[in-house]
């Protein structure tokens, strides 16, 4: 583990972080998870799902959230050890209660499930209620498509209260970041793989800037006043994230925010608990509420010729590579290619990890008696 120190931007003062290996930090996670009551299954799948998020370049999705899941813990919403339960099953649909356990666990058990059924009905959908923070989406649709399949997967929340953002044209907290991932298989290259939230930036990034002491970019945070803020500790004080598409095109990033929380929604149908266990975060019931994981995987050979249309999509992704740069752009990139060149630098040269998260990371070692990385 090395030490490195980089010039804070746009708060003036140094910011410091760890370089971590990425194998060992997995093992710390895996301990830590362990020690917080999750079963080696559970424990395994959650860091390596970290892990993976940190070595892809998604910092917001990795170790950083360790302190919130301790948190969780700590006030009785996180449920370390439950496994999944299958309520409900058709050919074709399945429905699971999380039981308030580790999101990525149950996410990944959904997607297991519809990745099978896909192979023998020609399509399958999953639904997930009760479930805690999932991670990086992209984590799912990539499993999806390793399979030769087309992947859908979102998360969200939207009621009053809820989430971080506000509805567009609006100013109090109403909806989730609610991601929406997409993967698609492609003959003889990586697949697409896109995964974004539909808030101009995840909170995770907001999260990170925070632990990073350093600003957000303008334009994605507001304050309690509505007024735009690049201090990330206004939204931790009330403020809002700001809808992808900002103030001229943000009623496509409400519409898409929304959808994700009703289609997601799907999960609650005869729920006896009806509030959401927090897709996204512990909210007080102020008023209806939706909220849910929906997982889909298609099999391209219910349509005809897999392989046919694996060669189409891999040279619609070539032939994108090929499009001329703009001007001060260095090239076009498909979706999902940052994340690769990400793991092949960040496997090879380390994690850095933000001064303030490694001090979190420190408390939890000495909580839970499980050694700092090395």
């Amino acid at each position: 583990m090395n030490t490195i120190s980089r010039s804070g931007k746009g708060l003036g003062f140094p910011e410091r972080q760890r370089l971590t290996d990425h194998q060992a930090l997995q093992l710390y996670l895996d301990q830590v998870l362990r020690a917080m009551g999750a079963d080696a299954e559970i424990a395994f799948e959650v860091a390596r799902h970290l892990v993976r998020a940190n070595t892809s370049g998604h910092d917001s999705h990795g170790v950083l959230r360790l302190a919130q899941y301790v948190a969780e813990l700590d006030r009785s919403a996180l449920h370390p050890a439950r496994h999944p339960e299958l309520l409900r099953e058709s050919d074709v649909t399945a429905l699971f209660d999380a039981h308030r356990g580790f999101g990525q666990f149950s996410t990944m058990v959904a997607t297991r499930w519809a990745i099978q059924h896909a192979r023998e009905h020609g399509l399958a959908a999953a639904a997930v209620r009760h479930s805690m923070h999932i991670g990086r989406l992209g984590e799912y649709t990539e499993a999806i498509a390793a399979e030769g399949l087309v992947g859908i997967v979102t998360v969200g929340i939207a009621g009053p209260g809820s989430g971080t953002a506000a509805p567009f044209g609006g100013t109090q907290r109403f909806l989730g970041t609610n991601p929406w991932s997409m993967g698609v298989p492609a003959a003889g290259r990586p697949p697409l793989i896109f995964d974004a939230a539909t808030t101009t930036v995840a909170e995770g990034k907001v999260r990170m800037a925070r632990a990073k002491g350093v600003e957000v970019p303008a334009g994605t945070v507001l304050d309690t006043a509505g007024e735009p803020t690049r201090r990330p500790e206004d939204l931790y004080a009330g403020g809002t994230l700001t809808l992808l598409g900002g103030q001229v095109a943000g009623h496509k990033g409400y519409g898409f925010s929304l959808a994700s929380a009703l289609i997601g929604g799907l999960a609650m149908i005869g729920d006896e608990e009806p509030t959401p266990a927090g897709t996204m975060q512990e909210v007080a019931a102020t008023g209806p509420r939706i909220a849910g994981v929906f997982v889909v995987a298609v099999d391209p050979a219910a349509f005809g010729d897999p392989a046919a249309y694996t060669r189409q999509v891999a040279g619609v992704l070539d032939a994108a590579l090929e499009v001329h740069p703009a001007h001060g752009a260095q090239g076009v990139l498909v979706a999902g290619d940052p994340e690769r060149l990400s793991r092949t630098e960040r496997e090879r040269g380390g994690i850095a990890i933000p001064a303030a998260t490694w001090e979190e990371l420190t408390a939890i070692s000495a909580r839970f008696g499980v050694a700092l990385p090395g």
